[in-house]
C-alpha cells in the first residue's frame, strides 16, 4: 500500500492506495501534515509516497514525507513514467494531466484512451494503444465560463451550475447565460470525442474531474467515468519508480 498526495487548483486529496484500487481517500481545502498523520496512524505498513501538486504548497510537508518514507516521490516533468511521453514541452505538462493518462493506460491497457478531465479547466489528453501519451487540448471549465461572462461584461450576471438542465435555447438571460455555457461545453465534448475517434479507432472514452459526474449523464457516447484516475495513475508511478530501482 502507498500514500499518494493529489494537490490541485480547488483541494487536495491523499488517500491510501494499492494496485490499481483506492483503499481510503479523503478532500480537504488545505493538506497538512495533521491530515497526513491521520492515515498515517490508519495504515502504520504504508510503503512509499507520491506528491503531485499544480499549486504551490508548504515545503515542510514534503520534508515532512522525506523524514517518514525511504520512497518519496514528489512528481515532476524528469519522473520517470510507465508511458512514451511525445509531449514537446514536458516541463509545462499539468501533473494532473500525466496523473490522468499514467492511470487511464493502467485501467484500459493496450487501448487508444481519451481522457477528459472537468475541473477548473477542461482537459483532452490521449494515449495510444501503444503506451504513448500524445498530448491534448485545454479548455475553459464551467466556473471559469461563467466568471468569464460576469466580467468581461457590464450586464451579464455571475451564475452558477444549475440543478436542472437548461433547456437548448434560453428565453431569458440567465437562461440563455446557463445554455450557451453548459451545452457548450457537452457540444465540444462531443465533438472532441467523434474527431478523435475517427483518428484513433476503437477509442476508449473516460470522463474524470469534479464535474464529471454532472456532465456523464449528459453525454451521448459511451464513457466510462473515474473519479478515482489521477490517485491511480500516481500510485502506478510511484510503483513503477520502485520497481526501477529493485
Amino acid at each position: 500500500m502507498n500514500l499518494v498526495l493529489d494537490l490541485g487548483n480547488t483541494f487536495g486529496k491523499i488517500a491510501v492506495c494499492e494496485g490499481t484500487g483506492v483503499i481510503e481517500s479523503a478532500g480537504y481545502e488545505k493538506v497538512t501534515s495533521r491530515e497526513i498523520a491521520y492515515f498515517l496512524a490508519r495504515y502504520p505498513t504504508l510503503k512509499g509516497v507520491i506528491v503531485s501538486s499544480v499549486v504551490n504548497h508548504s515545503r515542510e510537508i514534503i520534508d515532512y514525507l522525506i523524514n517518514l518514507f525511504s520512497s518519496c516521490i514528489e512528481l515532476n516533468h524528469t519522473t520517470p513514467i510507465p508511458l512514451e511521453n511525445r509531449y514537446q514541452t514536458p516541463d509545462t505538462l499539468g501533473y494532473d494531466r500525466i496523473a490522468a493518462a499514467v492511470g487511464a493506460n493502467t485501467l484500459h491497457p493496450g487501448e487508444n484512451v481519451l481522457i477528459i478531465d472537468a475541473g477548473t479547466a477542461v482537459t483532452y489528453d490521449i494515449v495510444t494503444s501503444g503506451g504513448a501519451f500524445m498530448g491534448g487540448n485545454i479548455s475553459p471549465g464551467l466556473e471559469i465560463r461563467f466568471r468569464s461572462l460576469h466580467k468581461h461584461t457590464s450586464r451579464l450576471p455571475l451564475l452558477e451550475r444549475p440543478a436542472e438542465d437548461p433547456p437548448l435555447v434560453g428565453s431569458s438571460t440567465r437562461e440563455a447565460i446557463y445554455a450557451g455555457v453548459l451545452h457548450g461545453i457537452l457540444f465540444e465534448m462531443e465533438g472532441f470525442i467523434a474527431a478523435i475517434s475517427q483518428k484513433y479507432p476503437k477509442l476508449q472514452v473516460v470522463l474524470t474531474g469534479g464535474d464529471a459526474k454532472y456532465f456523464a449523464g449528459k453525454l451521448k457516447s459511451s464513457i466510462f467515468v473515474d473519479l478515482n484516475l489521477n490517485l491511480i495513475g500516481l500510485n502506478r508511478i510511484l510503483d513503477y519508480n520502485a520497481d526501477r530501482k529493485i
